[in-house]
């Protein structure tokens, strides 16, 4: 849909610019459901390492199966972010029309034409899609973190916008959004930290099975040991993962029900509950697995 509106001038006030994505119906059920199963093959895997790995074998491993679905996982991330790269766009929402620019297309749309902004109803992932005066749909519906500066710089008292902008998924998204969330704390989360509790299994493992913090290592050379290692580490990494796929659905849940039941407070509810989630992971969590490992 091409308007012939002409361009701004060059003293006009530079026009808000947001990073989206923007996807066609089977673009965005296709990562829907490459989300879906990545979550649950995750899941998956770290159920089989916490159940399998120690089965009453002299030396346990890890299931081999595991690590074959270790890699399906790679592949589905590698996916998503080919996705995420094959749709990426700019919005800019100028005072008469909408510009989306993605991958040498650009749209300009005028704001007469759209009769609404909706936000998405079902996660994973927020985003808008506009509704035409026609009654049809934008043939892009737009996936962004947070929807609330859009819809802000489109109007807060702006009919097409206010809405959405009250929407409890939208308030949702917003307090979710106000979290920072960066590679390096997923390295110390799932790598760095279990490391911690690997590192006291494999020495007390060695100490009663070998004599010494090193027997294995002197009987049998250099690889079993690192291999005996390299078992608690995953059997630990797997543990933390449970862990932390109960804590992040329980933080999600309670999260939204602030978010619709009293949005007032939704930004004050996700604080609370992702410092106990920290909290509980890297403290509570730890504490638990020494008492029961030790007890």
């Amino acid at each position: 849909m091409i308007s012939t509106v002409s361009t701004p001038a060059a003293d006009a006030p530079a026009a808000p610019r947001f990073q989206v994505h923007a996807y066609p119906l089977a673009l965005r059920i296709l990562r829907v459901l490459l989300q879906g199963v990545l979550a649950v093959n995750s899941l998956y895997i770290a159920v089989l390492i916490f159940f399998f790995t120690f089965t009453g074998a002299m030396e346990p491993r890890p299931p081999s199966r595991a690590g074959w679905l270790f890699l399906l996982s790679v592949g589905l991330v590698g996916l998503l972010r080919l996705l995420d790269w094959l749709t990426a766009a700019t919005l800019s929402i100028e005072p008469e029309r909408l510009v989306l620019e993605r991958r040498g297309d650009r749209f300009e749309i005028p704001l007469a034409s759209v009769e609404s902004v909706r936000g998405w109803l079902f996660p994973p992932g927020m985003g808008l899609s506009l509704r035409m005066q026609s009654g049809r749909g934008f043939e892009y519906d737009l996936r962004m973190a947070d929807p609330l500066p859009v819809l802000e710089a489109l109007g807060k008292d702006s009919p097409r916008s206010s809405a959405a902008a009250r929407h409890p998924n939208t308030v949702f998204a917003h307090a979710r959004a106000l979290v920072r969330r960066r590679w390096y704390l997923w390295v110390l989360k799932f790598v760095l930290f279990p490391l911690l509790p690997a590192g006291a299994m494999f020495y007390t493992h060695q100490m009663i099975t070998y004599g010494g913090p090193t027997g294995q290592y002197q009987w049998y050379g250099l690889e079993p040991y690192l291999r005996t290692f390299f078992t608690y580490w995953v059997f630990s990494t797997a543990v933390f993962v449970l862990c932390a796929f109960l804590l992040r659905a329980l933080a999600e849940l309670v999260s939204f029900v602030a978010a619709w039941v009293s949005p007032g407070y939704a930004r004050g509810v996700r604080r609370f509950v992702e410092i106990a989630c920290t909290v509980l992971y890297f403290v509570g969590f730890p504490a638990m697995m020494a008492w029961q490992y030790l007890g």
